[in-house]
């Protein structure tokens, strides 16, 4: 079996267990020491109130009622994807998953109770890195010069300082 065969079984598994699971099913033995995702420049958290800069002040943050699921979500794809992540493109691979999540939310007045719609969302992202992974044989790296800004009105966008492309 090739290494993308393998994983293609594992982000299919991954999928299963999003649309059959729940709670119980989403827990990765990391969410002991890490129960909601701080990594790669991206936070989830269910906190909407507190300020959480992270590490350098510029990371970007999903606030859901969902972050135990996403967080395993974002766990068990870090765990899939494996050694095919590194320094250079887990910023662009786990910023994306966020910016997924962000977007999904960004879709509607109230987030629904079902973690699954947000959960999918994230997991159609990481079947894109997939697919690039097939093409490609590797998952190419983002910019290194990056930040992270917010507006008054709490929206999240990001400056990739070598383009000047602005991301929302």
């Amino acid at each position: 079996m090739s290494t993308h065969s393998a994983l293609q079984d594992l982000i299919i598994e991954i999928g299963a267990v999003t649309e059959t699971g729940g709670p119980t099913e989403w827990w990765h033995s990391d969410m002991e020491s890490l129960p909601e995702w701080q990594g790669a420049d991206v936070i989830i958290t269910s906190d909407f109130g507190a300020e959480q800069p992270g590490f350098l002040g510029h990371d970007l943050v999903v606030r859901t009622r969902h972050a135990s699921a996403l967080t395993w979500l974002f766990l068990r794809l870090r765990d899939a994807f494996g050694d095919r992540l590194d320094s250079t493109n887990k910023y662009r691979f786990f910023g994306d998953l966020a910016k997924a999540a962000l977007t999904h939310l960004s879709g509607s007045i109230s987030e629904a109770e079902d973690a699954r719609p947000i959960m999918k969302a994230v997991l159609k992202s990481a079947v894109s890195y997939f697919r690039e992974l097939q093409s490609n044989d590797e998952i190419a790296g983002g910019s290194s010069f990056v930040i992270h800004l917010q507006d008054s009105e709490g929206r999240q966008k990001r400056i990739d300082l070598e383009t000047g492309e602005e991301t929302t």
